[in-house]
């Protein structure tokens, strides 16, 4: 390959790494985003659980109400391939503070330990969820924000990603997002 190519190529993928970095939003008003602990499964992971309910309490249902065995049990499922990091974070976003959009390798568990938080999808509909409330995360681009004017926003966050890879990837604002304001 000739040099005038190669250095043609070079330039290419550093102008468009640096375009790639203008369009991604940026995370404002974080004041914690301490790593609590991180660990590694080596080998794949394939769980599933059942576990057995009691029968429903009167005014109340359970499972999808059909009369079915499932009704009576709770179900969960992870299967991965290859290495996997788990890492949980503490999380605090001072008011007005938002996390700019992004994504993630994997799937993410969160609950709001205290305050409220907006969490919107990349058609830009919103969720709200308060001090409580748990929430997932995973490949979808997402952009989370306090709108309180007075208190804080703190959740907690446990990562389930593939062995090596970043938490969290910048993506840029999808089109709906001006005008929300969310950019």
């Amino acid at each position: 390959m000739k040099i005038r190519t190669r250095v043609l190529i070079g330039a290419v993928a550093v102008a468009c790494g640096i375009a790639g970095i203008a369009k991604a939003t940026p995370v404002v008003g974080l004041l914690v985003g301490t790593i609590l602990s991180t660990g590694t499964i080596n080998d794949e992971i394939k769980v599933h659980v059942r576990v057995p309910l009691p029968p429903a309490v009167a005014g109340t249902t359970q499972g999808d109400g059909d009369g079915d065995q499932d009704d009576n049990e709770w179900r969960a499922e992870l299967y991965t391939s290859g290495p996997s990091d788990f890492i949980v974070q503490d999380v605090v976003y001072a008011p007005g503070g938002h996390t700019g959009w992004h994504s993630h390798p994997g799937i993410l568990l969160s609950s709001v330990v205290s305050g409220s938080i907006e969490w919107y999808d990349s058609r830009c509909r919103k969720h709200v969820y308060n001090a409580g409330d748990s929430l997932t995360e995973s490949t979808q681009t997402h952009y989370v924000r306090n709108v309180d004017t007075v208190n804080n926003a703190h959740f907690m966050v446990t990562y389930v990603i593939a062995h090596g890879e970043p938490r969290r990837i910048d993506q840029p604002a999808p089109a709906c997002a001006a005008a929300l304001g969310l950019n």
